[in-house]
């Protein structure tokens, strides 16, 4: 699954919200694993992009090396439906929520049971390569202490971030998403300085 490049950002002007993700696969590695491109896009289509909701706009994604969708869309959050407003950053007392639209998905990734222990520690190793960006405007949280996903026990999993000037980058690596009983996936949790 390092083959997987995945970005969401969200920016704040003009009064709204412009929500961008693109979620792409490398054709090389889907070659070398004897995967078949149409059909993987196809699977991927019918779990992934045909769920969303009607706001989004998708556009696929298909150069020499890689295949995949991007969906873009703007929210006025004044004029927001329910649905719309689901997607949006929120502050909760000194916290913010941001949703991370494919996180529920990707925690039903298939585990490694029917792998013998070397296959399963090259696959490991593989997918600890691949990181989910989430890039945030500084408008929108002007500073971060700290970003994790919410644990179900008593420890949540610390998610690292950048400074990028006018946004913070937060990296996700895909092998999180294995631990599906562990963290809740359907927000990052981010507590500003001070």
């Amino acid at each position: 699954m390092s083959c997987v490049d995945y970005i969401q950002s969200i920016s704040y002007k003009g009064g709204k919200y412009h929500l961008y993700y693109k979620v792409t696969f490398s054709k090389i590695l889907m070659e070398l694993a004897e995967e078949d491109v149409d059909d993987f896009m196809k699977d991927f289509n019918e779990e992934f992009v045909e769920p969303m909701p009607d706001f989004f706009s998708a556009n696929p994604v298909n150069t020499e090396l890689e295949v995949g969708v991007e969906f873009s869309f703007d929210i006025d959050p004044k004029n927001a439906t329910e649905e719309k407003k689901e997607v949006l950053p929120k502050k909760a007392g000194n916290k913010y929520l941001i949703p991370f639209s494919f996180g529920n998905e990707l925690s039903q990734a298939d585990d490694f049971d029917s792998l013998d222990a070397e296959s399963e520690s090259i696959a490991m190793a593989m997918m600890s390569t691949a990181k989910f960006r989430i890039l945030i405007a500084k408008n929108i949280i002007p500073t971060v202490e700290t970003a994790y996903f919410k644990g179900t026990g008593k420890k949540d999993f610390s998610i690292p971030f950048f400074d990028f000037g006018d946004s913070y980058c937060l990296e996700i690596p895909y092998i999180v998403f294995f631990e599906r009983t562990m963290y809740n996936f359907n927000e990052i949790v981010i507590i500003p300085h001070g």
